[in-house]
């Protein structure tokens, strides 16, 4: 990894009079060992993150100049630490017009690497935490907390600068805070995001309806093959290319030709009149659910194979009930002893 540029500003907030501040540097901070350090944990946090959204810059250019931007900035008409201090101003104007609780370390990241250029935009908290000092008596720490990212946005710039490129951004918003979120969306720039759940939902189809005519014991590896590789995609930031899943469906022997999913798909897409994609940004929970059938109440919670359903799990839609056979051992025990009781 290569860290090119790093900037950083502080937002502070003051509840009491309702008026953000924000105190910038004047230029990068030093590029040294710290600062890869920091560069390389706030990668692997975001990457970590689940629940991300997905799209591109708003046509509006009024309502992204973030877009614009970047493009000057990529054209050599100023430097990446002019960029961050156009940015620090539209940030400042944007918390004054829609005035939410801000108080963390705002950071502009850019990452070269091979694959291209990546801005990272995070905010972060300080955390406050105690250690032992060279006397051995307990004293005070304050550090970045970068596993508890607030919010974050991860910009592919060489995609972003292409027409016909999409997705380029990735946002990460923290669960508690909607009008934070809105604003930090707002901030970026952010157009229609992608739908991921209803893309996810469409690609499962086509894959039960690729495993539909193989035999059952066939039908449930691939299945699994399938969900164990978009999850560790989704881990590792990745997207699911449709030619590499085929790829490893066949060198794991759930599939016979190496290409033969791939070409489904296709196949698929163009009987169906569906746009051409070849590839997919997985949502995480629409593929665990696809092999695993899971709901909770109060009182009641459970989570069970898809495949059992049908074969040691019954459901009458008519009673509203499910008949559970072949009882796990475990819960067998449980239950004997407490019925004992």
């Amino acid at each position: 990894m290569s860290l090119a540029n790093f900037s950083c500003f502080y937002v502070q907030n003051f509840p009491e009079s309702n008026i953000n501040q924000t105190q910038a540097p004047e230029s990068d901070l030093a590029i040294d060992g710290r600062g890869e350090d920091l560069m390389r944990d706030v990668k692997q946090a975001f990457i970590a993150r689940s629940g991300k959204i997905y799209g591109e810059f708003s046509e509006d250019l009024s309502k992204a100049p973030l877009f614009p931007w970047l493009r000057e900035w990529r054209e050599g008409k100023m430097s990446f630490t002019s960029l961050c201090q156009n940015l620090v101003q539209h940030w400042q104007s944007s918390l004054d017009i829609s005035r939410p609780e801000v108080d963390g370390n705002l950071l502009f990241m850019l990452d070269s690497v091979e694959e291209g250029q990546f801005l990272y935009i995070v905010l972060l908290d300080h955390r406050e935490g105690l250690y032992f000092d060279s006397q051995l008596q307990l004293a005070d720490s304050i550090y970045l907390d970068v596993a508890k990212m607030q919010l974050a946005v991860k910009i592919s710039v060489d995609q972003a600068l292409v027409d016909d490129e999409k997705n380029y951004l990735a946002i990460f918003k923290g669960r508690g805070d909607k009008t934070l979120a809105d604003f930090f969306t707002h901030f970026i720039g952010l157009g229609e995001p992608l739908d991921t759940a209803s893309a996810t939902e469409a690609f499962l189809h086509m894959v039960n309806d690729y495993t539909g005519a193989m035999e059952t014991e066939r039908a449930v590896e691939a299945r699994a093959q399938v969900v164990d590789y978009c999850v560790q995609q989704d881990k590792l930031g990745e997207t699911v290319e449709y030619t590499e899943l085929s790829k490893t469906l066949a060198d794991t022997g759930a599939d016979e030709g190496e290409e033969q999913f791939a070409q489904f798909i296709a196949q698929y897409q163009e009987s169906r009149e569906l746009p051409t994609e070849q590839e997919l940004i997985p949502d995480r929970n629409k593929i665990r659910q696809f092999v695993r059938i899971s709901g909770r109440s109060d009182l009641l919670s459970m989570s069970f194979n898809a495949d059992c359903l049908g074969e040691s799990i019954i459901y009458d839609s008519a009673t509203d009930s499910l008949t559970i056979t072949s009882i796990p051992n475990s819960l067998k025990m449980r239950l004997m002893k407490h019925m004992q009781k």
